[in-house]
C-alpha cells in the first residue's frame, strides 16, 4: 500500500531526514516512535507530500513519484490525486471555523469528488455516528472540545474514503481527560482494518493498536518491528534509552 525510500529532506541547512525509509502493507497499523527533533512528523508530511522529499522515492497505491537533482516536482494534479487517497489528521484539527461540522465533512467530497450535496451529507451523518458525535452536526467548531474537534476532524478525512490515513500526534493538543476518547476512534478503524501510519507519544496505546512501530533516530528509521520487540521488549541500547527517558518523563 506505501513505500517510502531513502526519503532525504533539509530545511535549509538543516538535514532533518537521512534516508528513511517505511514500507507499510494493506490494512497494518504502523507506529512511529522517537525523540523530539528526530524527523517523524516530516516523514509524515513527506508522505503526503505536504513536504516535498529533495531526494528518495514515495509509492502511495498507483501513485508513484521520484525526488532528486534534475527531476521535477509533482505538479498541483498529481498532488490533488494522491491526496484524494491519503487521509491526514493533524495535531491541531484545522478545521474549517466558519462552517459547521456537517459543512466540514461535506466539503471535500463535494468539491473535489463531485458528490451531490444530498450524498455527501447523508455520508457525513454516518461519519459523525461513527466518531460518536451523531448530535453535533449542525453545531460549528467553536463549540467544540477538543477531542471533539479531533473526532470531527478524523471523520472529514474518512469522509473523502481515503486508502491510507495518516496521524500527526493526534492527542498530543488534547488535555488528557479526552485523549481516550480519540484513541477509541483510531482503535476502531484499527479493526475495521483501515492502513494506517500514526506519530504518537501515547506508548501503551502504540503497543496495543500496531501491527509494527518504526523508531525514527537522527533522520533515520533505526529500527522497525513489532510492538513486542520495539516497545515491550527492547534490544538495542539506543532504544532502550529513548523508552527509560520517555518513562521517567511521564
Amino acid at each position: 500500500m506505501l513505500a517510502a525510500q531513502n526519503i532525504h529532506k533539509s530545511f535549509g541547512d538543516h538535514h532533518v531526514l537521512k534516508g528513511a525509509s517505511l514500507s507499510v502493507q494493506r490494512g497494518e497499523v504502523v507506529t512511529l516512535i522517537g525523540a523530539s527533533g528526530s524527523g517523524k512528523s516530516t516523514f509524515l508530511r513527506c508522505l503526503n507530500l505536504l513536504e516535498t522529499p529533495q531526494q528518495g522515492e514515495l509509492a502511495i497505491g498507483a501513485h508513484r513519484f521520484k525526488f532528486g537533482t534534475g527531476l521535477r516536482a509533482p505538479d498541483d494534479a498529481k498532488l490533488a490525486a494522491l491526496r484524494q487517497n491519503v487521509g491526514m489528521v493533524f495535531q491541531h484539527f484545522n478545521l474549517f471555523p466558519h462552517m459547521t461540522v456537517l459543512g466540514n465533512l461535506t466539503e471535500g467530497p463535494v468539491q473535489v469528488k463531485g458528490m451531490s450535496k444530498p450524498d455527501a451529507e447523508a455520508l457525513g451523518r454516518d461519519l459523525l455516528a461513527k466518531v460518536g458525535l451523531a448530535d453535533k452536526a449542525d453545531a460549528y467548531p467553536s463549540r467544540l472540545s477538543g477531542g471533539q474537534k479531533q473526532r470531527v476532524a478524523i471523520a472529514r478525512a474518512l469522509a473523502m474514503k481515503p486508502d491510507v490515513m495518516l496521524f500527526d500526534e493526534p492527542t498530543s493538543a488534547l488535555d488528557p481527560e479526552l485523549v481516550g476518547e480519540v484513541l477509541a476512534v483510531i482503535r476502531s478503524l484499527a479493526a475495521e482494518g483501515m492502513t494506517m501510519v500514526l506519530v504518537t507519544h501515547e506508548m501503551s496505546f502504540a503497543a496495543d493498536v500496531s501491527s509494527r512501530v518504526g523508531f525514527m533516530n537522527d533522520g533515520v528509521m533505526a529500527e522497525t518491528g513489532t510492538a513486542e520487540e520495539i516497545i515491550r521488549k527492547p534490544s538495542s541500547e539506543r532504544l532502550k534509552a529513548f523508552l527509560s527517558r520517555f518513562h521517567e518523563a511521564r
